[in-house]
């Protein structure tokens, strides 16, 4: 069985993924800064110093640039909501997903890029479905996991579940607002209220 590094490694288009993930994280920039809208492939190019015809060798469009950034998203939401398995209570849980998302978010060049996405969510266009339907998956795992945690009584029994999940999501959007207009904010000093607030809003029995 031999072993390659992934950056050796060529998919399906013969591109290598170092070269796509480079041109990916400067669109992430370009998109931060312009919008999915208004941000060009010319400058995605300038950004990621290739000429037109190296980048279109690896993206024909800015959909398809698009897209590989929205299946970027889906996946990183998903290490953040494993977090939803793993060891504690329900509080200590959500906490952690929640911290892990909101470090995501903080990044300086491309922090943006969340409230855009947000903000694109919105708008009845295709780039406002494929991210919507983000939301959907990540909003269906948190449920799940509260649910569970109700049948185990580790919770409040008379939880309204969608009332507390907006609540949860609501929390989770502001401070991703939040941190961008305090970016020398720590995202780790938020836990131990985050953590109170969470498990105030559940209802979470004590241990």
């Amino acid at each position: 069985m031999s072993s390659v590094s992934p950056a050796s490694v060529s998919d399906e288009s013969g591109a290598s993924p170092s070269r796509k993930d480079h041109i990916l994280a400067a669109a992430r920039i370009c998109f931060s800064r312009s919008g999915f809208h208004r941000a060009s492939m010319s400058e995605i190019c300038a950004e990621a110093k290739m000429s037109p015809g190296a980048l279109y060798r690896y993206y024909p469009s800015k959909d398809a640039i698009i897209e590989a950034i929205a299946e970027e998203e889906r996946v990183a939401a998903g290490a953040c909501l494993a977090r939803l398995e793993g060891p504690g209570s329900i509080a200590d849980r959500i906490t952690d997903a929640a911290i892990a998302y909101l470090a995501s978010a903080c990044d300086p060049a491309t922090g943006n890029l969340i409230v855009e996405i947000c903000s694109e969510s919105l708008r009845n266009t295709a780039v406002g479905e494929r991210f919507r339907l983000i939301e959907d998956e990540a909003h269906g795992r948190i449920r799940r996991a509260v649910e569970e945690a109700q049948a185990r009584g580790e919770i409040a029994g008379d939880l309204d579940l969608d009332l507390a999940l907006t609540l949860l999501l609501g929390i989770g959007d502001g401070l991703v607002m939040r941190l961008r207009l305090e970016p020398a904010r720590p995202v780790e000093t938020l836990r131990p209220y985050l953590h109170r607030m969470i498990a105030s809003l559940l209802g979470a029995q004590p241990a």
